[in-house]
């Protein structure tokens, strides 16, 4: 694209320039708002002081304890250890539980019942104790809500850590919590053997009193009838039927343990899962049917055997233990595969281990039933033959057996309990405490951090603040923006510390000023614009009020005056005229009494003290400006007035303000475009050259007055410094 000044504008090099990113432009624009990023800054920190101060402090304590996986029900039981997909189940499920409603409510039961609950309240709640009747939910509510746990990957650790407004209180409700947690895992590891063992004491108690009362029964009867010893045979018979009875009673009592035990293992089952199709106790087939025909029959044949006097650790004995026992695993594993079908495989759960242990406990209940059937009509057999003996000596009878197998009982009973005591006490659950909660360390407020977050919050605000006044400001604050804007720049006037009065006239006021000599500089620019034909006369324009035109039209006439042009200055801006105050002259006559034909060019026409240079005053102030204009281009007074000298320089009003430089610039032989630096907006600078390319006028160019190279990023801040570092005199 080309320019009137004929000079060629390459649209691509300032579309680059605008996609580009100038880092030091943006560093610029940090310094410049310096001020205003601290000030966020030092807001910032002020914000993160009141939080400090103001925040309620809250301290943390924890506490480490081991879940192992494999020291559980399941290898009391003998069961296979857990896949690895079971095991974070079995974890996430130990994280869901302790922090569940259940377990608060344990929790804050704990604490009611314990002698210190006044104490422990005061410490938890720190003086602001809820009513009575709310303690207890209030308690639930804080162990469920200032606790949480976490588990530490690749290990079997997890770490429970609770809150509270002092350090004791933290330590205290993680304590409580841990301790509540590990005694109900040991009660749910032991809860199996402790519901047996609680079964085999009731029964303990009932056969202890059953061989008292007959033991007792027996005595009186010998005192009564005056027995003393009991012969051979009938001892012998006593001691058969004592046997098959213990046999028997110590079935049933099997029996009633599996029960027990497959209850409870029932009820676990069903605390798992959330509806439960069918009982396992209901559980049949043609398969398990004939199972345990197999057993009932095999349990009937070896009860024969041993009526027949058949000694325990006989042959035949023997292997129809071994047929009971192969029948019962079978039975096992046919119950298991029923429990299958009605209870889906869940890893997540992990709910197989119980499946196979309920299995287990109705093959042994079922098994235990069959031999108790088989003795029992094994033992309605023999106690058939006892009807022949004589009645007193069949009462003797019946009294000693009755003792014998309360005795047996008795003993077996013992024996079974003390075992199952002594497994319960070797359950010592999966839980295993670490470390418990010392007093806690304060998590809130973290000092440190907020000032940080201070500092960095209010840098970034006070960073974004400053780039939002930048986008905001649309001003023309630099010389590039004049040139993306494709206006050739003739020349930047720094600005200059000097009074406004003598502003009009720097080149004379300070001639070392880097003012001064970017005005210089300006006229030797000019003297390249049009360097063929050359330019007599010459429009300097602004597109608004203030922008300095007036000033470098009369610097500009005094620097060409002084390169020994003979210069004469004109003050076309009949509304607000400069020019005379400048120089020292009235304004008439001036320009208005010429164009109205009351004076004559030579009239006019003032000598200043500066060799060369002339000056044209406004003269009167019509009001009608815009007409005495187009009069003047219509009367060529421009051209008449070119006569008189080698450059014309006319001061013409703002051309987005009025249209008297619209009128002139066709008359002209350039144009030149007044900008102040953060005075105008760019989109009126670009709206008023394009409204003056449209007249067909020769444009020069731009310069831009008034331009702080401090306080705005620019590659022109050379000039500046340049001058300032030659007139200065420093080598």
């Amino acid at each position: 694209m080309e320019n009137p000044s004929g000079r060629l504008i390459n649209t691509e090099d300032f579309s680059s320039e605008e996609e580009s990113i100038d880092i030091h432009y943006y560093l610029w624009m940090l310094r410049r708002g310096k001020w205003i990023i601290l000030i966020c800054v030092l807001l910032g920190l002020l914000a993160a002081g009141w939080i400090n101060m103001t925040t309620v402090p809250v301290y943390s304590s924890s506490s480490t304890f081991i879940y192992n996986t494999d020291n559980s029900m399941a290898r009391t039981l003998d069961m296979p250890v857990s896949s690895w997909f079971q095991m974070d189940a079995m974890r996430n499920d130990q994280i869901y539980l302790i922090n569940s409603r259940t377990l608060a409510e344990q929790v804050a039961d704990s604490v009611l019942q314990s002698p210190d609950a006044d104490s422990l309240i005061a410490v938890l709640f720190q003086g602001d104790i809820p009513e009575r009747q709310y303690i207890r939910n209030s308690l639930a509510g804080l162990a469920q809500s200032c606790v949480s746990v976490s588990w530490i990957k690749d290990s079997d650790f997890f770490v429970l850590t609770g809150t509270g407004y002092t350090p004791e209180a933290s330590a205290v409700i993680t304590n409580l919590v841990l301790h509540v947690y590990y005694r109900w895992n040991r009660l749910q590891a032991r809860g199996e053997n402790r519901e047996v063992r609680l079964f085999l004491e009731e029964q303990l108690n009932l056969v202890s009193s059953q061989l008292a009362d007959d033991e007792n029964a027996l005595l009186v009867f010998k005192e009564t009838n005056g027995i003393t010893d009991i012969d051979a045979e009938t001892g012998q018979l006593i001691n058969r039927l004592a046997g098959f009875e213990t046999q028997m009673r110590a079935a049933g009592a099997d029996r009633e343990a599996a029960r027990v035990r497959r209850d409870y293992l029932t009820e676990l089952l069903n605390q798992q899962r959330e509806s439960v199709e069918v009982e396992i106790s209901d559980a049949n087939s043609a398969y398990v049917d004939q199972i345990q025909r197999d057993l009932a029959r095999y349990e009937s044949a070896r009860a024969s055997l041993l009526a027949q006097g058949a000694a325990p650790d006989s042959d035949p004995v023997t292997a129809m233990e071994q047929n009971i026992e192969t029948r019962r695993q079978e039975l096992e594993e046919a119950l298991s595969e029923i429990s299958e079908m009605d209870y889906p495989y869940e890893p997540r759960r992990g709910m197989e281990n119980l499946f196979s242990s309920l299995a287990s406990a109705e093959a042994d209940f079922r098994s235990s039933s069959a031999r108790k059937q088989a003795l029992q009509h094994e033992l309605d057999l023999m106690s058939a033959g006892l009807s022949e003996l004589p009645d007193m000596e069949y009462q003797l009878v019946a009294l000693e057996r009755n003792r014998t197998v309360s005795e047996n009982i008795y003993i077996l009973l013992r024996t079974r309990f003390e075992e199952i005591r002594i497994a319960e006490v070797g359950q010592m659950g999966n839980v295993t405490i670490v470390d418990t909660a010392l007093s806690g360390s304060m998590i809130k407020p973290t000092t440190r951090r907020n000032l940080i977050m201070g500092i960095l919050v209010g840098f970034a605000l006070g960073i974004g603040i400053v780039f939002m006044l930048n986008q905001v400001n649309n001003t023309l604050r630099s010389p590039e923006q004049l040139e993306k804007m494709g206006i050739t720049l003739l020349g930047v006037i720094p600005q200059f510390s000097i009074k406004k009065s003598t502003f009009l006239l720097a080149i004379l006021e300070s001639p070392k000023s880097p003012s001064a000599e970017a005005i210089r500089d300006l006229r030797t620019s000019m003297s390249f614009v049009r360097p063929g034909e050359g330019i007599s006369k010459l429009l300097i324009t602004s597109s608004g009020p203030q922008e300095g035109k007036s000033s470098i039209s009369s610097n500009l006439a005094v620097a060409e005056a002084h390169a020994g042009k003979r210069v004469i200055l004109i003050d076309c801006d009949l509304r607000r005229p400069v020019i005379n105050k400048a120089f020292g002259f009235q304004r008439k006559p001036g320009f208005t009494e010429l164009i109205t034909g009351q004076a004559t060019v030579e009239e006019v026409i003032r000598k200043t003290d500066i060799p060369g240079l002339s000056v044209i005053c406004s003269g009167h102030i019509p009001s009608n400006p815009a007409e005495i204009i187009e009069s003047a281009v219509r009367q060529e007074i421009f051209n008449r007035i070119e006569e008189h000298a080698d450059l014309i320089i006319v001061d013409s009003p703002p051309a987005a303000v009025v249209t008297d430089a619209v009128s002139m610039a066709p008359s002209m032989d350039s144009v030149l475009l007044v900008s102040r630096s953060g005075k105008v907006q760019q989109k009126v600078v670009q709206g008023v050259w394009q409204k003056l390319l449209r007249t067909g006028a020769h444009l020069s160019g731009a310069v831009m007055n008034d331009f702080d190279p401090i306080s705005s990023y620019t590659s022109y801040s050379y000039y500046t410094y340049r001058y300032q570092y030659y007139y200065s005199g420093k080598s």
